[in-house]
């Protein structure tokens, strides 16, 4: 008997080690990488260094990405599993602006693509300026998720919120600024405890207060600016530190853009340092693109850089986080920047 149990063990085993192998086979198949390509993605997924235990998420957007794989949305989803990626923060909603029943047929075949490769699929929201002024913005966009979770199958599911609250871009000029809002973000005369940029930072974790008690279950990152843990650091601003986010929210993303890797890991170091008690809490969020919304240029992108500057960076950030408990990995912004790199010669 004992024989027997052992035959059928290892039968087991080379059975599972054979279908491992084919599935990632047919990934790599529907993900239609050339040669060179698939060098250079497996060059990355091994930089990320998932295996040990790291995450990576990558930002896809409706205009961007969305509209690069309007017809294919499993192909996009083979190759973000082929890239090692665990994560994406993804928004279709201007991609398919006239016609919901398609953007709801890609958002659910998306979603049940990067499911079956183990991907962890979070839906952009929270980001517009009128959730500065208006309570019922929150719990509409929440709402939105929840509802239309409930009306898929499992696997079809949003795992997340991933929100993009930005109060410093407040600035008197804004051209969106939302009706019946008073405070301004000044880095010069409004910066003070109780001062407009402190309240607004706390308007940014009251929402994230609101919207968490409506997604729950589903997890809740937010996109953070570097700069904030130090003002908050040297008494400037009350709110806004890195343990306060992770009150509200499971995990913060670092927006550490910079052509730099050392000024990179420099921009990032405050917030991680200031959530040493919250392990893999905090991810850092590299940018590959250009021309996106609030651009302040070549400095703040790694792809005039090109590849191997890249993968370098990314080997550097992850070394220096291994020495800090709440690193949780390098998430990329976004995702066509990034292809562009990956096709470049």
């Amino acid at each position: 008997m004992k024989t027997y149990y052992r035959i059928l063990f290892s039968f087991l085993a080379v059975f599972s080690l054979f279908s491992a192998k084919a599935a990632s086979l047919d990934k790599e198949k529907l993900a239609d990488f050339t040669p060179k390509q698939l060098n250079k993605a497996l060059e990355f997924k091994q930089s990320i260094q998932t295996e040990k235990g790291y995450s990576s998420s990558v930002y896809v957007y409706s205009k961007r990405s969305v509209k690069d794989y309007e017809r294919e949305p499993n192909k996009l989803a083979a190759r973000l599993s082929v890239l090692g990626f665990t994560d994406v923060y993804v928004s279709c909603e201007q991609a398919f602006a006239n016609d919901e029943n398609a953007r709801l047929s890609w958002q659910k075949t998306f979603i049940s693509e990067a499911h079956k490769w183990g991907i962890k699929v979070h839906s952009l929201r929270l980001s517009s300026a009128k959730l500065f002024v208006s309570d019922q913005r929150v719990m509409d966009e929440c709402k939105s998720v929840k509802d239309y979770n409930q009306s898929v199958v499992a696997n079809e599911r949003f795992d997340g919120i991933s929100a993009d609250l930005e109060p410093h871009i407040l600035k008197k000029n804004f051209a969106d600024r939302p009706q019946g809002l008073t405070l301004t973000w000044d880095s010069k005369e409004n910066m003070g405890i109780g001062k407009d940029n402190d309240l607004l930072l706390k308007r940014t974790i009251d929402v994230l207060e609101m919207a968490q008690k409506e997604i729950k279950p589903l997890v809740l990152s937010e996109a953070i600016g570097f700069f904030v843990q130090s003002r908050v650091n040297d008494g400037l601003v009350e709110h806004g530190s890195a343990s306060e986010y992770l009150k509200f929210c499971n995990s913060i993303i670092v927006m550490a853009y910079n052509n730099d890797m050392k000024r990179i890991w420099e921009m990032s170091k405050p917030a991680i340092s200031a959530a040493d008690d919250k392990p893999k809490s905090v991810s850092i969020a590299i940018k590959t693109s250009l021309g996106t919304f609030g651009d302040e240029g070549v400095t703040t992108s790694l792809q005039p850089g090109g590849w191997a500057n890249l993968i370098s960076s990314i080997k550097y950030i992850i070394e220096q986080g291994a020495y800090e408990k709440a690193f949780k990995g390098v998430d990329v912004f976004e995702y066509q920047g990034f292809e562009i790199m990956l096709n470049a010669e």
